[in-house]
């Protein structure tokens, strides 16, 4: 793992996470964009509706919360998230979800959202040194 300090810079590192900064302006759109989560190969399983104007975690929990619930409970699933190091502290902090459930999941980061963070990140995460994710690049 990486230290708390690399963490937190590559959370500084991310216009999405800065919930000051908006990219769309919500008095003119009540809908600000899609998030979906799609199973390997681009096949979308689900899609959500984003109301509001950064990326927050709730639509990525949401959309996990939905994985959970059309999976076996002893399948194990990867999951490439682009500010993951941001959810998945975020999902042992706060306990979203059980601890059985979190076991269930390795996480990793996307490959083009890697060089966003700090290096020792890059080296931690990238999918291409995690086992199971082959040459996947999570885009």
């Amino acid at each position: 793992k990486v230290p708390a300090l690399v963490l937190d810079g590559c959370g500084e590192s991310f216009v999405v996470v800065n919930e000051k900064r908006e990219k769309a302006s919500t008095h003119f759109f009540a809908d600000m964009g899609l998030r979906a989560l799609l199973y390997q190969h681009d096949h979308m399983l689900w899609l959500v509706n984003m109301t509001s104007t950064s990326k927050k975690q709730h639509y990525a929990l949401a959309l996990i919360q939905q994985l959970t619930e059309h999976i076996p409970d002893n399948m194990r699933m990867g999951l490439l998230y682009d500010i993951r190091c941001q959810l998945e502290c975020s999902w042992c902090k706060f306990k979203f979800f059980a601890n059985s459930i979190l076991s269930r999941f390795h996480f990793t980061i996307s490959v083009f959202h890697a060089y966003g963070h700090q290096w020792p990140y890059q080296v931690v995460y990238h999918p291409w040194k995690q086992q199971g994710f082959g040459l996947s690049d999570g885009e």
